[in-house]
């Protein structure tokens, strides 16, 4: 854990000028302010750093003035920029420093504290997001009423006129195809140099289209979740000094797949993996592991406005089903039980697939956190294991292995919330909890509002 001190020296061993102070929005977006180097100081760990009204990003808060807490843990030097460094920030109300509810930073660490509440000492996650790369993107936001415009060039699409690019799937591309390996190579460069965040693999995704994947390895719920945020931080710069544009959209190119954010947890007691069992003959899988699958299972309807946020979100699921089920390697499950290496005492964990990385990761990780630790406390459990390949099974078959359907849209996902909500008690204040809702709403009113390019095609002449 670096320390205040830490900060210092890096400072003055680097000839840092500038201090990028980091904070996310409910959204999940990142905003930042810059302070000078010489106006950080040992008072600005403990009593926090007033750097504007922050209402313009939160709203008006009724218990006090918004400041910046730098957590020193999380500082690394942007390196496309001159002289600056940042720090990832707690906002808190001041007087007094205490926790701003509408912070999402704070929602993991309240998730770790229910934890700790229920004998556990630790919980880490693992994560691999896809996002997309692409050339370039333009889309007609000054007169949309002249109808949908969007153009996408990228050099690996199959529209491209080279006949280099003519494969209808990406996965694990080789050079020269994987035109981006080199930029992957940066990027997780920058993260682990910079950020000291690990990256444990990298390849091209599974569309043709400029999709990649990067893998950071498992980390505490909330460094877990500013690592994927530093990620995207990274990924988005970094394309865009290239000229060229990154997309952490669930489904941004039609007929490719959609980019997913998976992640793998971990509970501990002290040195001992809690979801490992030797004697278990399906997965090694222990039984608290099946009831924290159940607690997601249970709840994965409730928590997909939180793991798919908004109405690109619901295109993904359509165009690439995941039914509330779980086994060792279908991809077509919520929840997938790490079963490649056996007797991996250390390694076994929950994989949950469905969420997609335009999430915000704070919010998405501790309301997963918080079903699953749900299924523990009532013991929830997960019905049998479906490895069959689900795509291929029709409704009757997927009934009867006991998948069950998810939303299919933003309506629905609220729907089921506002009817499965008591497990997140302690987890999401009714502040955070009703803004984004409202906005949530909103998107879907104003998408629903909006001829598409498909209706035209299909209905211009009916």
């Amino acid at each position: 854990m670096a320390t205040p001190e830490d900060v210092f020296e890096y400072i003055s061993s680097n000839n840092i000028r500038w201090v990028d102070l980091q904070f996310f929005d409910v959204e999940g977006r990142m905003n930042r302010t810059s302070i000078n180097a010489r106006e950080i100081n040992t008072a600005s760990f403990t009593k926090g750093i007033y750097c504007g009204d922050l209402k313009e990003v939160f709203g008006w808060a009724d218990d006090g003035e918004l400041v910046l807490m730098p957590d020193a843990n999380t500082f690394g030097r942007i390196p496309w920029e001159p002289s600056t460094m940042r720090i990832i920030c707690n906002v808190v109300v001041s007087p007094g420093g205490g926790r701003y509810l509408k912070d999402p930073r704070y929602i993991p660490e309240r998730a770790l504290v229910n934890s700790k509440a229920m004998g556990f000492t630790d919980l880490t996650t693992s994560s691999e997001l896809d996002f997309y790369v692409l050339d370039n993107v333009t889309v007609d936001k000054m007169t949309p009423q002249r109808g949908p415009n969007c153009l996408i060039e990228s050099r690996e699409a199959p529209w491209s006129p080279s006949p280099l690019w003519n494969t209808t799937k990406g996965a694990y591309y080789a050079q020269p195809f994987d035109t981006l390996y080199s930029a992957r190579t940066q990027i997780s460069e920058v993260i682990e140099d910079n950020f000291r965040y690990i990256v444990t693999k990298h390849y091209h995704g599974r569309s043709t289209s400029g999709q990649q994947t990067i893998a950071i390895a498992p980390l505490s719920l909330t460094d877990s979740s500013d690592a994927i945020q530093t990620t995207k931080f990274t990924i988005r710069n970094l394309a865009f000094i290239s000229n060229s544009m990154a997309t952490f959209m669930a489904l941004p190119i039609l007929g490719e797949k959609g980019n997913q954010l998976l992640s793998g947890f971990t509970l501990w007691k002290k040195d001992e993996n809690v979801f490992y069992d030797s004697t278990d003959k399906y997965a090694q899988l222990s039984q608290t592991g099946r009831y924290f699958i159940g607690g997601l299972l249970e709840h994965a309807a409730a928590l997909m406005i939180f793991t798919n946020p908004n109405t690109n979100s619901y295109k993904r699921i359509a165009a690439d089903p995941k039914y509330a089920a779980w086994g060792t390697r279908n991809s077509s499950a919520v929840v997938r039980v790490e079963n490649e290496m056996r007797n991996d005492r250390k390694g076994k964990k929950i994989v949950f697939s469905l969420a997609d990385p335009s999430a915000n990761s704070y919010i998405s990780a501790g309301v997963i956190v918080a079903a699953g630790l749900d299924g523990i406390k009532n013991k929830k459990d997960p019905g049998k294991a479906i490895d069959s390949n689900m795509a291929d099974m029709d409704d009757d078959e997927l009934q009867k292995a006991g998948a069950k359907m998810l939303p299919s849209n933003i309506l629905e996902a609220i729907a089921a919330l506002e009817s499965d909500n008591k497990f997140l008690k302690g987890i999401l204040s009714s502040d955070i909890l009703e803004s984004y809702l409202e906005d949530k709403i909103e998107e879907h009113k104003e998408q629903s509002a909006r001829p598409t390019s498909y209706e035209f095609e299909r209905y211009f002449n009916m």
